[in-house]
């Protein structure tokens, strides 16, 4: 136990990560792992993440999160075969570069749909287990984004700024069940995000996906009397916020 009273201790937790196949949700999985958590590790990318999970002893697990069907399913499965689920993760999260006017409308429902409708797939999946238990948390990717849009970025700036209002809305209502919602505000990080630039940001400029995924960990390990419930983690450098 460290003098703040915060364990890092996540012995006999199981927590399910989203896009875990690589990046933050990669990253997230490590270090709650590393730590004591049994990480389900689920994305579309099966192969990913099934190579994620063997490196930390955890599970694969296949899961679409837009879809409902692929949502319930494996929350019901790992539920069955964990017997819990104490952390969620809703890390994945999807974006297209375009100008408002350029941009599909089925690009944009994509966006709304992984980077919204999925986190309230997931928390609804979970939630009955965890207000039945009477403890559990929750923890929504968001980014700067929320904070300040910017050119040829609406869905994925209007997809963030759901993000927060589902994390406020969600944590009020789950809050007198014992369960605590809250979000990771992420700044510019060294993953494939935005490899579809030309040309791409400087690396130099961005942080380390660890260093948000170590925020999440401290983020659930607080007390349960305590309940961060927002963390902004940008780079120095972050151009985007304030």
């Amino acid at each position: 136990m460290a003098e703040n009273g915060v364990s890092y201790d996540l012995s006999g937790r199981v927590a399910l990560v989203t896009g875990a196949a690589s990046g933050l949700g990669a990253a997230t999985a490590r270090v709650l792992a590393r730590h004591g958590a049994r990480v389900v590790c689920a994305d579309i990318e099966e192969a990913g993440a099934q190579e994620v999970a063997k490196e930390i002893g955890g599970r694969p697990v296949y899961l679409d999160v837009a879809d409902p069907d692929s949502a319930g399913a494996a929350v019901e499965e790992i539920l069955a075969s964990e017997g819990r689920i104490d952390i969620l993760v809703n890390n994945a999260g999807v974006d297209f570069i375009r100008s408002a006017t350029e941009m599909t409308l089925e690009q944009w429902d994509r966006v709304q749909h992984v980077n919204l409708r999925g986190p309230w797939l997931l928390s609804r999946a979970v939630l009955p287990h965890m207000t039945e238990r009477g403890e559990g948390q929750i923890v929504n990717v968001s980014s700067t984004a929320s904070k300040k849009g910017w050119s040829e970025a609406t869905a994925y700036a209007a997809s963030k700024h759901g993000v927060m209002g589902l994390t406020q809305a969600l944590h009020a209502e789950a809050k007198r069940h014992g369960v605590r919602v809250m979000a990771v505000v992420a700044g510019g990080m060294r993953t494939n995000f935005f490899r579809t630039l030309d040309p791409p940001p400087d690396p130099a400029t961005l942080q380390p996906p660890e260093n948000v995924a170590n925020c999440i960990l401290f983020m659930v390990c607080q007390p349960a009397e305590t309940v961060i419930h927002e963390m902004i983690v940008t780079p120095m450098t972050e151009t985007s916020y304030p």
